[in-house]
């Protein structure tokens, strides 16, 4: 005798997709919870690429407004042979020199402060002094940049244990602050030489 062909019902069909939904729903929620944390280390290593960028850009330029104004190799502060040079300038003079109106005209290291760049009105800033990327990555044709979305803040001080008019070192705490959220620091100091 052959035996009776049985398939699923409707019950155990709905049952099962019932199932499968509850297995399914918290899955999909892990997965698009991995997409967004995926995005971060990329972010992360594009606020690396703009840090090593702002670096070079700030160690290509003299230690101080008053050092070596024409080539001719002298430090400010430094007195060589009897000859007392220009003193470096004074901490609360940090920033953007006149006519420093573009980063790309900057010429010494404390020009990049984004205090003194946002009281001088070069840009538009956010509270806390946050300057767009873009104002540290525009060439003198006014190229896009890159970086939208990221903001900077620099702030440039005489390294610890310096006078005012500090001839040793310069130290810069550049923070970059992600499309995503999150800041990333970076720190260096630039010696006088």
């Amino acid at each position: 005798m052959l035996a009776k062909a049985r398939g699923f019902t409707l019950m155990e069909l709905v049952i099962t997709l019932v199932l499968l939904s509850i297995v399914l729903v918290p899955m999909v929620g892990l997965l698009v919870d991995q997409s967004r944390k995926a995005l971060d280390p990329v972010q992360e290593v594009r606020a690396s690429q703009l840090a090593q960028r702002l670096f070079n850009q700030m160690l290509s330029r003299a230690y101080d407004q008053n050092s070596d104004l024409n080539g001719s190799r002298w430090r400010c502060g430094e007195v060589l042979n009897g000859v007392t040079y220009p003193t470096c300038t004074a901490s609360a003079s940090y920033g953007p020199d006149s006519g420093e109106t573009r980063a790309y005209l900057f010429n010494d290291v404390d020009d990049f402060d984004t205090a003194a760049i946002c009281n001088k009105g070069l840009t538009s800033c956010d509270s806390g002094n946050w300057v767009r990327a873009s104002f540290f990555t525009q060439d003198s044709s006014g190229e896009a940049s890159e970086y939208a979305g990221f903001s900077v803040h620099i702030a440039v001080t005489a390294v610890a244990g310096c006078a005012a008019n500090c001839a040793q070192a310069k130290h810069v705490l550049l923070q970059i602050r992600l499309p995503a959220g999150g800041t990333l620091p970076f720190a260096f100091e630039r010696g006088n030489y």
